[in-house]
């Protein structure tokens, strides 16, 4: 173990040592059964390897691999349900789940901004002597505010009265509102302004109770700005554990629920073959057993089918697709749950390949190929649109190229998980957090607001742009297409008249880019074809 740290450290630097420290920490709740029974030896003799070359009190520093995205998935039962950083420090006897070996917490009190709680010693006692493993573990204790976007707390270590306890004592800073030091500030601002302005009791007083308010609130704007970063980062963070906790089961999945060619799933869909595998789900060919027509099928991996987040991603990709029918949006079929909870949808089998392949190949397109995919693009989110939903991460990934019985092209919309669908906004887009791709994002998506239709065209626009300069749009776009400094780089990719469409649907205000999609499709199809 020794030498596995001390590699680690001379191949990639300190950071590598870190991580490593803290895969064989975290990571070992997905072990077998025979390697999990040495896993605590493994530990520590990792924790005295990193000791002996960077110092005891130097674990505490490595609490960022505790949370590194590949030792993720150990915090998925701590987070669930878990609101704020003291609901987190709650539930730590859940690391890693029920049927792990991991640290039974038990918590003395818990509240906002601190936590206190004993951890039972482990019959294997002599690893305990040295106080490796309760660094370790006081690392651990940093890292989880950071989960939920504050601060890493400050732990300390205190040897309980009985002696086969040890006590952990964490704090972290709130997020309060700093209305004393603001009130403060602007108060003296504001005394110094009225006494330059005169004299007059009156006017001081006045810029006096002027000056607290603002202060105020400003203040509470800062604070305000603050947390809705945290509750962004939380968010996110949510999802990153949701995807490596499923990347890790995915080998226990198979065995639980073996899908291979010829099984047959819902009663009635024969699989055929993979076509592809995400961290939340695999999509299959297969034929359905009523009349032998062959569909696509995505099933929601066993490991996250019951998470909150994950499911309302596939309910609304359902309902959003069931809303939009049209010619240019795939079309589903059929959906539901398996017996084991597993979530299913049913799509038709499209064939060709995806924009975005078609574009590594390429990487630029003629505008004769661009024109007819953009106009089709508008007449599906006609479509959507009218049906009420926003579908909020257009990009080349989720157009579809699909070749039709008569071997003509037919563009197909794909992807709505993440969709705005206007009756129905569950837990996936709590205010404040935003959905969607960087450079494809109009800018009030990226603040988290409300947002209609006209995010989409923003992202029409980019895509068009990607497809006929041939590089990635970049964030306000407009301005840059406004830029001097681009007439003599990509904007000469770019013709004329198409510069005017792309400039208006990417305009950072929303007045003045096109109303829907109906009037850009009239603006584009008024372009000469060549």
């Amino acid at each position: 173990m020794k030498t596995l740290v001390l590699h680690a450290e001379a191949r990639h630097g300190r950071a590598a040592a870190d991580h490593l420290l803290g895969a064989i920490r975290l990571e070992r709740d997905y072990l077998d059964d025979e390697t999990r029974a040495l896993s605590r030896d493994v530990w520590h003799a990792a924790l005295e390897a990193f000791a002996s070359r960077f110092g005891k009190s130097e674990i505490g520093t490595a609490w960022p691999s505790a949370i590194h995205p590949e030792n993720l998935g150990v915090w998925t039962r701590v987070l669930r349900g878990a609101e704020r950083p003291e609901d987190a420090f709650r539930q730590l006897d859940l690391q890693g789940g029920d049927e792990v070996a991991s640290e039974r917490w038990v918590t003395v009190e818990a509240g906002p901004g601190r936590w206190r709680g004993v951890v039972p010693l482990h019959p294997e006692s002599e690893l305990e002597r040295d106080g490796l493993c309760n660094e370790a573990r006081a690392a651990e204790l940093r890292a989880t505010p950071v989960l939920f976007g504050h601060p890493p707390a400050r732990v300390e270590v205190r040897p309980n009265a009985a002696d086969s306890l040890i006590e952990f004592c964490a704090t972290w800073p709130e997020l309060a509102v700093p209305l004393l030091p603001g009130t403060l500030a602007a108060l003296a601002c504001g005394g110094a302004l009225s006494f330059g302005l005169g004299s007059n009791p009156a006017w001081v007083a006045l810029s006096a109770l002027g000056s607290a308010g603002m202060g105020a609130l400003g203040a509470r704007l800062y604070v305000f700005e603050r947390r809705r970063r945290a509750t962004e980062a939380q968010q996110m963070r949510r999802i990153a554990v949701l995807e490596r906790a499923s990347t890790l089961r995915d080998a226990r999945e198979r065995q639980e629920q073996v899908l291979s060619p010829g099984a047959v799933v819902a009663g009635q869909y024969r699989l055929v073959e993979q076509l592809g595998s995400g961290g939340i789900g695999t999509i299959w060919e297969a034929t359905r057993a009523s009349d032998g027509e062959t569909v696509a099928i995505k099933l929601l991996r066993a490991a996250v089918a019951h998470d909150s987040i994950t499911a309302d991603r596939l309910r609304r990709e359902a309902a959003a697709l069931g809303l939009s029918w049209h010619p240019n949006v795939v079309e589903i079929l059929d959906e539901g749950h398996l017996p084991d909870g597993t979530c299913f949808l049913v799509m038709e089998r499209l064939r060709g390949e995806s924009l975005a392949t078609r574009l590594s190949r390429a990487r630029t397109l003629a505008r004769s190929e661009v024109l007819p995919i953009a106009l089709q693009i508008c007449d599906a989110l006609a479509a959507v649109h009218a049906a009420g939903v926003v579908h909020r991460d257009l990009k080349p990934s989720n157009v579809y190229l699909a070749r039709g019985r008569d071997g003509r092209e037919e563009v197909k919309l794909l992807d709505f998980g993440v969709a705005r669908v206007e009756w129905a906004e569950p837990r996936l887009t709590l205010a404040g957090v935003p959905l969607g791709t960087p450079g494809y994002m109009a800018p009030e998506q990226e603040t988290g607001v409300e947002i209609d239709g006209r995010a989409d065209l923003y992202a029409l626009g980019a895509l068009l742009y990607r497809a006929l300069s041939g590089h990635e749009p970049p964030e306000r776009l407009a301005r840059v297409l406004d830029a001097p400094s681009e007439d003599s780089g990509v904007r000469r990719l770019l013709p004329a008249d198409l510069q005017v469409v792309i400039r208006r649907a990417t305009s950072p205000l929303l007045r003045d880019r096109f109303a829907s999609a109906k009037e850009m499709r009239a603006a584009l199809a008024a372009l000469p074809p060549e």
